[in-house]
């Protein structure tokens, strides 16, 4: 909510990109057709005109990609000032939790949700926010433009659409187990490994590096399959 502001700017960016880029195909369909019409009617392509046209269709584009770098580097500042409270708020919230709960959470599982789980939440709004936003938008604008252009050819390819969002509600079905299952691995293997390496002496003097090392091959291989 604190970058409402900036959202609003990237969403009117991404609308307008995507509007452009839209109408693109448009403006080179009529291209097409200054050729075919100038080399079938006989009179000759109107060159002129044909220029006019594709002169448009780059600024048009150029316009576009303008507009969509704007949108991705807005939407970077935004992602990361968040990411900037999130890991305050996180840094002020160990400071304030008991010793008692601290005394109960292995380490390196606990450094792992400071520091890797904080990035992946970065990567997958910066990545997913974009790609998201764009595609939705794309989709629509497509569709409008489709159904603009050919009603009936618009509604033979919308046939797939169904066919692809089952397809994909499996996969992500399956994978969104496995995500969880891989990061949960991941603070485990990194508390086995802190609680390793800073006991190294106590490890050795009691002879159990071999458990040691099982017990990190057994996590570690759990992660791989995950």
């Amino acid at each position: 909510r604190p970058q409402r502001a900036g959202l609003i700017v990237v969403l009117l960016l991404a609308v307008g990109s995507v509007t452009l880029s839209v109408l693109g195909p448009r403006l080179l369909g009529n291209a097409t057709n200054l050729i075919v019409d100038g080399v079938i009617g006989g009179q000759g392509i109107d060159f002129p005109k044909l220029h006019r046209t594709l002169a448009g269709v780059v600024v048009l584009y150029v316009v576009s990609a303008s507009m969509a770098y704007c949108q991705a580097w807005l939407l970077a500042g935004v992602v990361q000032k968040t990411m900037f409270r999130l890991r305050s708020d996180v840094e002020d919230k160990l400071h304030e939790l008991p010793l008692s709960y601290v005394d109960r959470q292995p380490r390196g599982d606990l450094l792992s949700r400071v520091t890797n789980d904080i990035d992946n939440v970065a990567q997958s709004l910066q990545q997913t926010l974009s790609q998201l936003l764009t595609s939705v938008l794309s989709l629509l604008g497509v569709l409008i433009m489709m159904f603009v252009i050919s009603p009936l050819l618009a509604l033979v390819a919308l046939i797939t659409i169904p066919a692809s969002l089952v397809l994909i509600k499996s996969i992500t079905g399956r994978s969104k187990k496995k995500f969880i299952a891989q990061w949960a691995h991941t603070g485990a293997l990194n508390a086995q490994v802190e609680e390793a390496f800073t006991g190294h002496a106590l490890v050795k003097v009691f002879g159990r590096t071999d458990d040691a090392a099982t017990k990190f091959a057994a996590t570690n291989e759990k992660m791989y399959d995950a």
